[in-house]
């Protein structure tokens, strides 16, 4: 026990010689999680509405401006002309051009149907969608306005037995991504340093020369893996509340759940990634290679989380790859503390798993070790 104390007391007059350690662990959870938490967004916003009105009526004039005033969309002009419309889709100058048609008003006093055509910039499919539904939001707000206006219309809607259906969204009300997005920065976060410093570290010993005194010690394999993982671990922890601070402060996202119960996970979750970087620094002779492999497993880990893209919106084979993935389980966890508040007798599955893995990879590691040098 004392050898791995003093080994740990080692590593962390080490950790704190390096100034680049205090910034990691300080400094960049907020620089970062501020840049990611306003730059990655779901949300579509200020988008630029070319309109071509062939009625110029007032109920047309009334469809424009229903654009025109909404905070989600910004008016980019009118012209008469489609071609010139369609020449500014193609120029990346619009996202969604109007065609409103000749005799709108006429037909929708007379109780017909005007088709308003909608011409979108569908290069970014999910925007695109996105854009579709708020313009349809739009119009559907514009139709009960003129409801009570227009006679005919009454008529019909009278004649429809349709069911109201009033969605309440639990959770996450305003349906803002940052409040999705932010946990997810901070399970990213913790996985890249635990990672990146512990792939890096045994590796640095090893090209500085000073591994070779450790390999002269009676420090066994298992003592010198744990001596190794401690700090790392005690420094994924001081991150981890870093950036909970700074979500807080920065975003007003504080956590619904138990933060004992998040300090538990993300113990378990840091064991497999510190057990995977001791294991990439035993493959490893250079730190560029272990910082090669790190990465690769970083880029793996983060693109089959479900982070970025819905795990069930992927095909059949790499939905199974996933369940290899440790970041999977904690992007679960995370968010569900996060954002639902779960305790944890629902998330100990994901529990399992992670530990799971960490103790493999972990064992891994230690068998791999090998006192020589070279």
């Amino acid at each position: 026990m004392k050898r791995i104390y003093y080994l740990v007391r080692k590593e962390f007059r080490q950790i704190l010689r390096e100034p680049a350690y205090i910034g990691i662990l300080f400094i960049m959870p907020v620089v970062q999680i501020i840049l990611l938490g306003y730059a990655i967004t779901t949300d579509v916003k200020n988008i630029k509405v070319g309109i071509v009105d062939l009625d110029q009526s007032p109920m047309s004039e009334r469809l424009v401006e229903a654009y025109t005033r909404n905070n989600s969309f910004i008016y980019y002009g009118s012209t008469d002309d489609e071609r010139v419309l369609i020449r500014w889709l193609d120029d990346g100058r619009i996202s969604l051009g109007m065609v409103i048609p000749l005799h709108f008003q006429r037909d929708l006093i007379n109780g017909r149907q005007p088709d308003v055509q909608m011409v979108l910039d569908g290069v970014d499919g999910n925007s695109a969608g996105v854009v579709a539904a708020y313009a349809a939001q739009v119009t559907v707000a514009l139709q009960k306005e003129w409801l009570p206006k227009v006679p005919p219309l009454q008529k019909k809607a009278a004649a429809l037995h349709i069911t109201t259906i009033e969605p309440r969204m639990w959770y996450n009300p305003d349906l803002k991504s940052v409040n999705n997005i932010v946990p997810g920065i901070i399970a990213t976060l913790l996985t890249m340093v635990t990672l990146l410093v512990t792939a890096m570290s045994i590796v640095r010993e090893k090209e500085l020369g000073t591994l070779e005194q450790l390999m002269v010690t009676p420090l066994r394999k298992g003592e010198l893996m744990i001596g190794k993982i401690i700090p790392f671990e005690i420094a994924g922890f001081l991150l981890v509340n870093v950036s909970i601070l700074a979500a807080g402060w920065i975003f007003g996202i504080w956590i619904v759940g138990s933060v004992w119960t998040l300090y538990l996970m993300s113990l378990i979750f840091s064991l497999s990634t510190l057990g995977v970087g001791i294991l990439t620094s035993t493959m490893a002779r250079t730190q560029q290679q272990a910082m090669f492999i790190a990465w690769f497993f970083m880029v793996f880990s983060l693109l089959l989380s479900g982070f970025f893209i819905p795990i069930k919106n992927m095909p059949d084979i790499i939905q199974g790859l996933t369940y290899l993935n440790p970041m999977r389980y904690f992007m679960v966890v995370i968010r569900e503390i996060y954002l639902k508040g779960t305790p944890l007798e629902f998330l100990w599955k994901e529990g399992v798993a992670m530990l799971t893995f960490g103790v493999a990879s972990f064992v891994l590691a230690t068998v791999r070790f090998s006192k020589r040098i070279g």
